[in-house]
């Protein structure tokens, strides 16, 4: 599967964290791809817990390893993640990796997404070298000093992955689920090169930083995002700013016809022929990508 790079792609920014192009991602995802991802989401969305009829929907929750496993297999590529490990999957005929990350999102009561952050990524933590003495440098308002550890910690992270991979490009994908699980919950697919000689471009953003976090500048567009690094997680976290992303059709819409059954299952006979019956309603549970 053959990467075609979009004009867009090519134009020099000073930010770290660059949005893929519309082009870009549908260029990763041919349609066996779809097929497969569809596939793993419709296995997902099935083994949802039901909430009683008395609570709340609860939020659609799936495993991390599981999201790297559907780009492992619909790619065609090598899982490569442990733990700490830089990226999820690398791809050996074109050089590149990918770190995975599911972010919640926010919906309205209509289920339109909002203009509020998504949930936060981590894109480095450290309780050793930078973490040892972080709560001192804020104490001591070391911003710059902090900031400057913490790219210098984001750089290595990155670049450490050449003695292993003859790396080429570093991607990170992103799966954005709804936080709060509604009727035909909506997912998105989309994605961001980082490129790490505009680390130097990094400032600290002094009219947002306080005394337990330093945000940053130039890490991503403001539009799309923002970063900072947390005092008490010691660790640097990305946030995006979803309804940008969607607006400017940087991803791809994965729309599904799900829908949470509210049941006591202690007021149900559970057993062999009630699973049937669950399972049944799989053949008319749809999931799609929008083009």
């Amino acid at each position: 599967m053959k990467k075609s790079i979009n004009n867009k792609s090519k134009q020099k920014t000073k930010f770290v964290i660059n949005p893929l192009s519309p082009d870009e991602l549908q260029s990763f995802l041919d349609e066996k791809s779809k097929k497969i991802i569809k596939y793993f989401l419709i296995k997902s969305l099935f083994s949802q817990p039901e909430p009683k009829k008395e609570q709340k929907t609860l939020p659609i929750q799936i495993p991390k390893e599981h999201i790297e496993q559907w780009f492992t297999q619909s790619l065609d590529v090598k899982p490569v993640g442990a733990g700490s490990y830089p990226i999820d999957i690398y791809n050996e005929r074109e050089k590149w990796g990918a770190d995975i990350k599911m972010l919640n999102i926010k919906l309205d009561s209509s289920g339109s997404v909002t203009n509020g952050d998504s949930g936060e990524a981590s894109l480095g933590q450290k309780f050793e070298g930078p973490g040892i003495n972080l709560d001192e440098m804020f104490k001591k308002k070391k911003y710059t000093d902090i900031k400057n550890q913490w790219v210098k910690l984001f750089n290595e992270k990155y670049e450490s992955l050449k003695k292993n991979y003859p790396i080429e490009t570093i991607y990170y994908f992103f799966i954005l689920r709804p936080g709060t699980q509604i009727e035909g919950a909506d997912f998105y697919f989309t994605g961001a090169v980082i490129n790490l000689k505009n680390l130097e471009e990094v400032e600290v953003d002094k009219k947002r930083t306080t005394t337990k976090s330093v945000f940053l500048k130039n890490f991503i567009d403001d539009a799309y995002g923002g970063t900072k690094i947390y005092k008490a997680k010691k660790r640097l976290e990305l946030r995006l700013r979803p309804k940008t992303w969607i607006e400017n059709g940087m991803s791809l819409k994965i729309t599904t016809s799900f829908i949470p059954t509210h049941i006591n299952l202690r007021e149900q006979d559970i057993g062999p022929d009630y699973l049937k019956n669950e399972i049944d309603k799989l053949k008319n549970l749809e999931v799609n990508f929008v083009e």
